[in-house]
């Protein structure tokens, strides 16, 4: 089962507005939701879910802005959805982008979440979010920064001054009814049922001026290799292909391998135990693996396969290599 963890950019949102439109030294909110700052300069990072609905929280609370969700929201950008927001403003219609964002939505949050994407009368397709957990539902900023953020992102995939149908939200207006609907349009329904919103059928089917198909299934292509990563299932054969790339670069730490994975150190040796190995174990068998198929090969001195399996020189890679094989690497070549 992947863990509840989120894409870190919606954090990264958030340090931008506390600093850029409060003055707020987001530090110290970080600190509180027991979440690493340095972690937004990682491409594809991501944070567990407990702490960032935290970090919202506190966020909210440092501010003193019952709408700050709002104004994170409008901070949102395509790149914030990683391949989800640049194959959504590449797709045909908006109905294809959703369909997009409801196959991919793993990319932005593993946490269960029922996605809904359904015609509904009258004419108009309806998208809702569901937590089947009480204890995972987000807050109110959270909330608002989502929706608010869809809504940019249909803005970019169609005009400045497209708004939605409906957008449904699950709280009321916090006496802020005119930011609500400035943000997300005059559609706004507060205390609903449902959390979402509804786009006239017109309007998701019609076709998008971006409309690239061979985009658009590139960065499908990256999203679905973005989540193969994070599949505990698959993490060895991950850590495999990671080690083969590093190991010319002389050291092979195990936490430079869980931070290009877009992990904690704790999260990857607890996933590749539950896969029956160790780090350690996996690096010798790689190691000794590629030194047997470049021996073999024959096109490489033995100095050069030392260099490409991240020894230190020729001597301790024939060491490891006897320990392995019990043949040193010249009577393993013949």
């Amino acid at each position: 089962m992947l863990e509840d963890t989120n894409l870190a950019t919606g954090a990264q949102i958030l340090a931008e507005t506390l600093r850029a439109d409060y003055g707020i030294d987001p530090a110290e909110v970080f600190a509180e939701a027991g979440l690493d700052m340095s972690r937004l300069e990682i491409p594809g990072a991501r944070y567990p879910w407990p702490n960032l609905r935290k970090l919202w929280e506190a966020a909210s609370r440092f501010s003193g802005d019952p709408c700050f969700g709002l104004k994170a929201g409008q901070r949102v950008r395509i790149s914030s959805y990683h391949a989800i927001g640049f194959s959504w403003v590449s797709s045909a219609t908006l109905l294809e982008a959703l369909e997009r964002l409801c196959r991919y939505r793993a990319v932005l949050s593993t946490v269960d979440i029922e996605v809904s994407l359904a015609r509904e009368e009258p004419d108009c397709w309806t998208f809702t979010l569901h937590f089947p957990d009480p204890a995972l539902v987000p807050g109110i900023a959270n909330v608002d920064a989502f929706l608010c953020g869809m809504v940019r992102l249909m803005q970019a995939a169609t005009s400045a001054d497209f708004f939605p149908l409906a957008v449904m939200l699950p709280h009321d207006d916090q006496g802020q009814r005119q930011r609500y609907v400035d943000a997300l349009g005059p559609g706004v329904q507060f205390n609903s049922s449902r959390t979402g919103f509804s786009l006239r059928r017109e309007d998701a089917e019609a076709h998008l001026p971006g409309d690239n198909p061979e985009l658009a299934n590139a960065n499908d292509e990256v999203a679905e290799r973005y989540l193969s990563s994070l599949d505990p299932e698959r993490v060895a054969s991950a850590v495999r292909e990671i080690l083969v790339e590093i190991m010319p670069s002389g050291t092979v730490r195990q936490d430079d391998v869980a931070q290009r994975m877009n992990r904690s150190l704790s999260t990857l040796q607890r996933q590749l135990s539950a896969e029956g190995i160790s780090f350690q174990k996996l690096r010798d068998e790689t190691r000794r693996r590629l030194a047997e198929e470049y021996i073999r090969a024959q096109e490489m001195s033995l100095s050069q396969i030392a260099y490409l399996l991240g020894f230190s020189d020729q001597s301790n890679f024939s060491r490891a290599f006897k320990r392995w094989t019990g043949l040193s690497p010249r009577e393993y070549r013949g």
